[in-house]
């Protein structure tokens, strides 16, 4: 079991998480290039959801 100390840094590493997931919730634009120039939008927060959503998973189990 863990002590409080260490759950105290598991939920700070868990707002962290939170924080980052949040930074990173923005719309931005890649650059096609073609014989015309063109730009999509992506969100970078959809490139890395599921390795957070990993994280988070291990750092609840950790908790119970």
């Amino acid at each position: 079991m863990l002590n409080e100390d260490q759950l105290n840094e598991l939920k700070l590493v868990r707002r962290a998480l939170n924080d980052i997931h949040k930074v990173l919730d923005t719309k931005l634009y890649k650059k096609n290039v073609a014989t015309k120039v063109s730009y999509s939008e992506i969100n970078p927060s959809t490139l890395v959801t599921d390795n957070l959503k990993y994280i988070v998973e291990k750092l609840n189990k950790l908790t119970n």
